[in-house]
């Protein structure tokens, strides 16, 4: 199992985005210049080109070998390729992407001025518990600590927002994070956290238990050399 990260809104200056979007079908291109900002277009071609490079740089398959689809609650995966697994996710500047053989889940989220009052509504009870506990920065930084892993357990799942976000809690127990659903510890799924930039939270979620400790940085060069 691998977990990249790229910087995409600095790394792919304007010239480039051109370049690279002129190289992949046109179907994925007709969906990326639907987006209105130039920002959202940048990530939306970053994930296309990072998930592309990171499934092929582990399964050793060749770009027009890798054909995604999605299932029925949204989540992509790589058609015709059951031991293939990956997951994407964006905010901010970055776009992250982890590539593993067993289900995987990937969130990362720019740490905002959000209202943290929304943890009444969609937090379990163990997790607003743990963000009573913290005030002030360390209590905005937990929130969305929680968010990331929350929503990289649901992504992992596959199943979407059909799982209700308040039934089940991701919390540090024993420390390690671990997750809690309806009451019972579950163990069948691991996480990891990383500090890219103290101004983000990204987080993994895998029935893989040997996730790296470290990401693994790559540069615009490296998806797509011109």
């Amino acid at each position: 199992m691998q977990v990249y990260v790229i910087n995409a809104l600095n790394e792919l200056s304007d010239a480039e985005f051109e370049c690279a979007l002129s190289k992949i079908d046109p179907e994925q291109k007709d969906r990326i210049m639907r987006f209105h900002f130039i920002e959202d277009k940048k990530r939306a071609l970053a994930g296309i080109l990072l998930s592309k490079y990171a499934i092929g740089k582990v399964f050793g398959l060749l770009p027009d070998e890798i054909r995604f689809e999605k299932n029925k609650y949204g989540k992509p995966h790589v058609a015709g390729r059951s031991g293939v697994h990956y997951n994407i996710s964006h905010s901010g500047d970055y776009v992250v992407c982890a590539v593993s053989s067993s289900p995987v889940g990937i969130d990362v989220q720019e740490i905002s001025g959000q209202n943290l009052d929304v943890a009444d509504r969609f937090f379990s009870q163990e997790e607003r518990d743990a963000l009573a506990m913290c005030e002030g920065d360390a209590k905005r930084k937990l929130f969305y600590e929680i968010w990331s892993l929350k929503e990289a357990y649901i992504k992992c799942i596959g199943m979407g927002l059909s799982k209700p976000l308040d039934e089940f809690g991701v919390v540090k127990e024993s420390g390690k994070y671990r997750l809690i659903d309806k009451g019972e510890w579950i163990d069948e799924y691991h996480f990891c956290k990383y500090d890219i930039d103290e101004r983000y939270s990204l987080c993994v979620c895998s029935q893989d238990a040997s996730i790296p400790t470290e990401t693994e940085y790559v540069k615009f060069k490296d998806l797509c050399p011109i």
